[in-house]
């Protein structure tokens, strides 16, 4: 049994799609189970795991994870779909995959209108993730193409990082 988790934090619609078009193809390969994470803000930090700090999810968002999740089915890969509230972001995301166990995070970083700082919370996650000994991929350069059919390179390329990293 491979004990592999690939972990995709909800993003832009476009990208989640094309991301889980991925990951699923990888998975079907490799066997690794797939996380699909919604990231839900809470209004302050004592209401973190307390039902009262989850929103409300608009009809528009159920039908976007019920969406994805039949994506994933069609690939004949079970997703797991979990709503992990946070109170700052980015740290939400590694005490989610540290939570939940991943293996690799996938998360898309978006741009800043500061120099300097897409690269600086790419080297944040990589280097806080790799510190629980899980990898970040970022995946930012998803092309247009991509958002319906999986790449066969990436697919490669993260099937052998996965199988260079200890489990």
């Amino acid at each position: 049994m491979n004990e592999s988790r690939l972990m995709i934090v909800m993003g832009e619609r476009d990208w989640t799609q094309a991301v889980l078009h991925l990951v699923c193809a990888a998975s079907r390969r490799s066997g690794a189970e797939v996380l699909l994470i919604q990231m839900a803000p809470v209004r302050h930090p004592l209401l973190l795991g307390a039902v009262v700090g989850l929103p409300d999810f608009p009809a528009e968002d159920v039908q976007v994870l019920a969406d994805l999740a039949a994506t994933a089915e069609d690939y004949g890969v079970a997703v797991d779909v979990k709503v992990f509230q946070y109170a700052n972001y980015w740290p939400g995301v590694v005490d989610a995959a540290a939570q939940l166990g991943a293996t690799a995070v996938l998360a898309h970083i978006p741009s800043s209108p500061i120099p300097y700082w897409h690269d600086f919370r790419r080297w944040w996650l990589r280097r806080r993730l790799a510190g629980q000994q899980q990898l970040f991929l970022a995946l930012d350069d998803l092309t247009p193409s991509l958002v319906w059919t999986p790449s066969v390179t990436l697919q490669n390329q993260m099937a052998q990082l996965l199988e260079k990293h200890p489990s």
